[in-house]
């Protein structure tokens, strides 16, 4: 299924069983990007940023027993699947999908252009291994498979925590992760691509931001605008330290923008701007 098609809420809700071990089904409901507000007040505009079409909410019920509920969303591409499932990346990997994480009685997973959350009103062993078959069973439905975000490509993968890698496009997303400003100093938006990855230990940990912009102007722009607000002491240094004492650097390479934040050394971070220019030249990344 390619992102152009409409989505679909009958084929999204075949994926869906219909019973999971004594528990039945309730009638489902369904919400779009304008909707979803009045299913998930908060956390609705989470995924609004990654662009959600269509989301089915399913619950399954037994008496004398907690209440399951998937929550099953069209995001459009599977690049925004994959990033919307990052957003929270707490909890082991359940091997279900494309990737995926549980904890207490929550699983969240994405396979192709959709991402799903299934979990328990109160865990049990009885939910745990529900949730889990009901996962897998939803997992094995959606035929295809998505390819993640061609961004990831562009990270070095020296020092690379893969499990901490997140895919986005908004400033409020970025500040979730990674404070870096009330402004939206690197200009994100809807039409941005950005990954966040964490390097290093907890002695040494590091980020970094790579952004892709419409063309090079737009992230000449970017860069500029962060190296005013957040390294107005650099001058003509590549590099500058912090108020916890770790080095910024930042440098815009064709149509991206790439940041590291947090990097015990100047040279550090250089470094790995470097590497991220060299991904960037390669044919291997030449595609995001």
């Amino acid at each position: 299924m390619c992102a152009s098609e409409k989505p679909d809420a009958r084929r999204l809700a075949s994926y869906i069983p219909p019973t999971i071990g004594p528990w039945l089904s309730e009638a489902d409901q369904s919400f779009d990007a304008e909707t979803v507000f009045d299913y998930i007040d908060g956390a609705g505009e989470v995924y609004r940023s990654y662009n959600m079409r269509l989301l089915i909410a399913r619950r399954f019920h037994k008496d004398g027993r907690p209440d399951i509920v998937v929550d099953a969303f069209d995001m459009g591409a599977s690049a925004d699947a994959f990033g919307v499932f990052t957003h929270d990346l707490d909890g082991e990997d359940a091997a279900i999908g494309q990737g995926s994480t549980y904890k207490a009685g929550l699983l969240s997973f994405w396979k192709d252009r959709y991402f799903l959350s299934v979990y328990a009103e109160e865990e049990t062993a009885e939910t745990r291994a529900a949730v889990l078959d009901l996962g897998r069973r939803i997992a094995e439905a959606i035929p295809g498979r998505g390819e993640a975000p061609a961004l990831l490509k562009l990270l070095p993968v020296d020092g690379l925590e893969a499990r901490t890698n997140r895919f986005f496009h908004t400033a409020s997303v970025l500040n979730y992760h990674y404070f870096v400003a009330d402004a939206n100093i690197l200009l994100l938006g809807p039409e941005t691509d950005a990954v966040l990855a964490a390097y290093g230990g907890k002695e040494d940990r590091s980020h970094l931001l790579i952004v892709s912009y419409g063309d090079g102007a737009a992230a000449g722009r970017a860069a500029e605008s962060f190296r005013r607000v957040y390294m107005p002491d650099a001058g003509g240094k590549p590099a500058v330290r912090t108020e916890n004492g770790r080095w910024t650097a930042a440098r815009a390479a064709g149509r991206y923008c790439a940041v590291v934040f947090d990097a015990i050394s100047a040279e550090t971070a250089v470094a790995r701007l470097e590497a991220v220019e060299r991904s960037i030249a390669s044919p291997r990344g030449s595609s995001p």
